[in-house]
């Protein structure tokens, strides 16, 4: 609560947004920036119309919002070696990204699977077992949503399996 966080990379497919939106309810201050327009994303920007985004910078990066703030959380499309990151991190700034925020607040079993190829197909497979089993499964990561904004509703005895991609690993914090 009352830090500031840069979230780089809104994105089409939901883990720009649920980082934002999860970082605004613990109170951060956030700074949404994407090289893209707002008519480009304007699917991902109509879901975080309610949320209390602090500013957006789109169609362009700004160094200040990457030397500036306590934390960047990084889309998983983004080159580790990005400049804005190098700024980041010259500055003394943490770099994450949204798995790793939602690795460090779920207290579930967490399953991650990663590879070349296959990674959708044995994460949906395992799902499927664990489900057959009667376990209580959560699918998500890069297999289509981020399950950040459902932390709470995760249960310690539930089970997540976590597609991770190559750049998402790059990001995690051992």
């Amino acid at each position: 609560a009352g830090r500031r966080a840069t979230v780089m990379g809104l994105g089409h497919f939901g883990g720009g947004v649920a980082a934002a939106r999860w970082l605004a309810r613990q109170g951060a201050m956030v700074t949404v920036t994407d090289l893209s327009s707002e008519e480009a994303l304007a699917d991902s920007l109509r879901t975080l119309k309610n949320g209390a985004i602090a500013a957006y910078h789109l169609g362009a990066h700004r160094e200040d919002a990457f030397r500036h703030t306590d934390l960047v959380v990084v889309n998983p499309a983004v080159r580790p070696e990005n400049p804005f990151l190098e700024i980041a991190r010259a500055s003394g700034v943490p770099v994450r990204c949204e798995a790793e925020l939602f690795l460090e607040s779920c207290s579930a079993h967490v399953i991650g699977i990663t590879g070349t190829n296959g990674k959708s197909t044995t994460s949906a497979m395992t799902a499927a077992i664990l489900r057959a089993e009667g376990r209580r499964v959560h699918l998500g990561g890069n297999i289509g949503r981020s399950l950040l904004d459902q932390c709470d509703q995760i249960a310690a005895e539930d089970w997540v399996v976590l597609e991770i991609s190559s750049f998402q690993l790059h990001y995690l914090h051992a």
